[in-house]
């Protein structure tokens, strides 16, 4: 039976896109996902043809968006917040980072509303928004909309200390989760890879045969290997832009054929 097709919505800031973001579209549409991608550009570079624009203006406008980005200094990835808890609140459905490779077509997972998580060693699993499916004006994304705007006027008023640009992100949802019931899906759902080993596992030119040696050691004296290895049950892989930045990791260039993402750009990018 042919599978239904879902959108996934995006947001992207910038005139062009890089592999990873065309690994992350092709992945979503040979999985059966009609990608929608919310910008401020008329056109931006290498898009493929499947991907519906639409524009960003009609979320937030652009003068309250340069506004975040210029005078708050909000970082990128904190007005993707802001604009991602708009889009689920006036139309629903699932919104993703565009870093995250699909897998696996995302309505076999059941729930009609739901966050994804980390798997955070010493806390253990914490909620996250780098992959969500909400409900049209529910509880939930009323409850987002309204958390995101308190929280953007303590920014305004400079009362926040330390920011963070996980502040309106997962330590919004984690709030959330605390307060209203609502489906955490399994990090190895969506969240697989840890973090803490982009530049070990997804993206490397090197083997660190001492992290692998001790992987296998851990795997061997059956110890927790949480955040080291795809299952059977992910659905998406989380590349971590964010660490590619600390990293110094290109996500133009190649990296050794045994890595995660040139895996993933072999599977999805090999007729690009």
């Amino acid at each position: 039976m042919e599978k239904t097709i879902t959108d996934i919505h995006y947001f992207w800031h910038g005139k062009s896109i890089t592999k990873m973001e065309l690994l992350t579209f092709h992945s979503a549409w040979k999985n059966q996902h009609q990608p929608v991608l919310w910008t401020y550009e008329e056109k931006i570079e290498n898009l493929p043809e499947f991907v519906k624009l639409l524009p960003a203006t009609t979320l937030l406008n652009k003068e309250t968006f340069e506004y975040y980005l210029y005078s708050l200094k909000l970082p990128i990835a904190s007005i993707s917040d802001i604009i991602r808890y708009e889009i689920l609140l006036r139309f629903g459905g699932i919104y993703s980072d565009t870093d995250i490779v699909i897998l696996k077509n995302l309505n076999g997972i059941t729930e009609s509303e739901y966050f994804c998580s980390t798997y955070e060693y010493n806390y253990g699993e914490l909620s996250s928004n780098c992959l969500m499916r909400l409900e049209k004006s529910s509880q939930i994304a009323k409850y987002l909309s309204k958390e995101c705007a308190i929280r953007i006027d303590e920014i305004k008023n400079n009362t926040v200390e330390n920011f963070d640009y996980c502040y309106l992100g997962p330590f919004l949802v984690q709030k959330c989760a605390k307060e209203i019931d609502v489906s955490i899906l399994p990090f190895d759902y969506i969240n697989p890879i840890s973090w803490r080993w982009t530049n070990k596992l997804i993206a490397y030119n090197k083997i660190d045969f001492k992290f692998f040696i001790k992987l296998f050691i851990r795997k061997l004296l059956g110890k927790n290997v949480s955040g080291y290895q795809i299952t059977k049950n992910t659905f998406a892989v989380h590349l971590s832009n964010e660490t590619w930045k600390q990293n110094s990791l290109n996500k133009n260039e190649n990296y050794h054929s045994l890595s995660i993402y040139e895996k993933l750009k072999k599977r999805y990018l090999k007729d690009e």
